[in-house]
């Protein structure tokens, strides 16, 4: 793919992370954590258009969401841009452990690492933060370090079920673009090299 139409793609998966920014559910066991569609496109972006690629539009999108929807805290898409490398980490590993297995396969060890690599890499950082007075956590809302193990838990429970919808969707919607263009061929004859 020429560096042109590389960074139209980029620009592409952005405006559609950013766009799909609004549309939220809160979890209902915790009100503050939102699910979203947004991440789709992300994580899309590092299937069709490698590592480089996905971190790229996941970077751009926190940008917008600083602007766009913060969150409680303006370090909040700090943190979610952690959590979606965290889940690419998952998924290129599933990548490279499962080679050329069936695409049904590999969707299902890619949502498995994906949700592993971020429910473990978010729990350390908001084990790390939570208490932290604002802008880096909720200390200043009340929130003491006795009290972070009880969040954890619900904010495992969170990123584990983002990765459960996100994965399969975003390799779905993967096969339907490759079976309808050839514009990423490259990404299928390569992607062993994310």
């Amino acid at each position: 793919m020429r560096r042109s139409a590389w960074v139209s793609m980029v620009a592409l998966f952005t405006a559609l992370a950013v766009v799909l920014n609004g549309l939220t559910v809160p979890a209902p066991y915790a009100g503050f954590l939102l699910y979203g569609v947004w991440e789709i496109p992300v994580l899309l972006a590092l299937l069709l258009l490698g590592f480089r690629g996905g971190v790229a539009v996941a970077a751009l999108n926190g940008l917008a969401l600083e602007f766009v929807n913060p969150g409680s805290l303006p370090t909040g898409p700090l943190y979610n841009f952690v959590a979606e490398v965290a889940m690419f980490a998952g998924v290129v590993a599933a990548q490279r452990v499962a080679g050329g297995r069936r695409a049904s396969i590999l969707a299902g060890l890619a949502t498995a690492a994906g949700a592993a690599a971020r429910t473990g890499v978010m729990t350390v950082v908001n084990w790390l933060v939570l208490a932290r007075p604002y802008p880096i956590g909720f200390g200043s809302f009340g929130v003491t370090q006795a009290e972070v193990p009880a969040y954890l838990v619900l904010i495992a429970v969170f990123n584990a079920t983002v990765a459960l919808y996100v994965v399969p969707a975003s390799y779905g919607i993967r096969t339907a673009i490759r079976s309808r263009t050839k514009v990423f061929e490259h990404v299928a004859a390569t992607e062993s090299r994310l």
